[in-house]
């Protein structure tokens, strides 16, 4: 069977739970003491997932590589510089932190300067920490209908909101899954006109302007 490989990018404001979604899809457990990424860390994740094909169903292998990246401004450059190829795009803010959500606008220019082509990717929006909010322990600062406004302001697509902390690890698989899906329907399978294999692809244009 052929397998698919999509590149995918986990970006947002630091302490927002990147890292915690990206190693408890690693390791299946939630690490309460993360230490913030420095530069960018990768995985590669393996699905296995229904799809239509030539409107039959079977089943497709995917091959996710994961780049975990840095959220503070003194490695955004690094983190800009790993939008170029990818294919799916996880936009994760804190639902308890305004601030978080109001920089969405700022991290979907910064992708868009990166790649010019809109039809090349898929930006998933995912609002993390419910628990703090479910538990009382900080009010809610984000609602669920101005994070479905963005969606559709800056052609996003909502992954809902969810705690990194709570959820079980099949139930971030089957958001990972969707966001695979999702990715397909839109994109497909590259192919490399010269060598036949997937291709990344490749753009030219600089970051002129950093956010934040």
């Amino acid at each position: 069977m052929s397998v698919i490989n999509y590149k995918v990018v986990l970006i947002g404001n630091s302490g927002c739970g990147k890292t915690s979604l990206f190693r408890k899809l690693c390791t299946g457990e939630f690490n309460e003491k993360n230490i913030s990424t420095i530069g960018v860390e990768k995985k590669s994740l393996e699905f296995k997932i229904n799809i239509n094909k030539n409107r039959i169903k079977e089943k497709q292998n995917f091959i996710l590589d994961l780049f975990d990246t840095a959220g503070q401004e003194k490695f955004r450059a690094i983190t800009l510089n790993y939008f170029k190829g990818c294919d799916g795009i996880i936009l994760i803010y804190d639902i308890s932190n305004r601030m978080s959500f109001d920089n969405v606008e700022c991290w979907v220019n910064s992708i868009k300067e990166s790649i010019s082509d809109a039809s090349k990717y898929i930006i998933y929006l995912i609002g993390n920490k419910s628990d703090l909010i479910d538990n009382e322990f900080k009010e809610r600062e984000v609602t669920e209908e101005e994070a479905k406004k963005a969606c559709e302001e800056y052609n996003m697509i909502w992954g809902g909101e969810i705690s990194i902390r709570d959820i079980m690890f099949n139930e971030l698989q089957d958001v990972m899954e969707k966001l695979v899906r999702y990715i397909y329907d839109k994109i497909g399978v590259k192919e490399d006109k010269n060598k036949g294999n997937k291709k990344i692809g490749k753009y030219k244009k600089k970051h002129k302007k950093i956010c934040f």
